[in-house]
């Protein structure tokens, strides 16, 4: 009886080091694995990624269709006008400029600032923002705020605004 239990408990020891030396080494014994689970939803949330790129870009396309097409009647209706007129629908371009409040907070990134911009559609590249506040003239500037900022503003005007910069 007592050399049985030593035998079981000995078995016992032997199979928990096994296990902890397979985990360790990452060996597969033939035991079910959270990551074989895990494989399963990486791929599926990958399609639902893909299929979800592809309907923004169609929506882009479309957007860009439509507002073509919007720009094309209206050069179309502008056209049988007297000369005068095309100076005065320029003036509302500038009241089409796009106005929002952006929120600086502590610890916010020139990414982040970037991208609410271009969000907001008062810029149309984050990236030249994103390198114009890692400038060394801006470069950790940014002011804790809520500012309006629009469209019409250039890249630089905005910087200032944020940063607080007079020059």
């Amino acid at each position: 009886m007592k050399s049985s239990i030593r035998a079981f408990g000995i078995a016992l020891f032997l199979v928990g080091a096994l296990l902890s030396v397979a985990d360790r080494f990452d060996f597969n014994i033939g035991l079910p694995t959270v990551a074989s689970k895990n494989d399963k939803e990486v791929e599926e949330l990958q399609q639902q990624l893909e299929q979800a790129t592809k309907e923004i870009a169609s929506l882009k396309a479309q957007s860009t269709k439509e507002t073509v097409t919007e720009n094309t009647k209206e050069a179309n209706t502008t056209d049988g006008h007297a000369e005068s007129e095309p100076a005065e629908s320029s003036t509302p371009a500038s009241d089409d400029a796009v106005t929002m409040t952006l929120q600086i907070y502590s610890g916010i990134t020139p990414y982040i600032v970037a991208q609410k911009l271009e969000d907001g559609g008062i810029i149309p590249n984050s990236v030249e923002m994103e390198l114009l506040l890692a400038n060394a003239k801006y470069a950790r500037s940014l002011q804790i705020g809520s500012y309006e900022v629009n469209s019409s503003m250039t890249l630089e005007e905005i910087a200032k605004l944020i940063t607080g910069k007079k020059q």
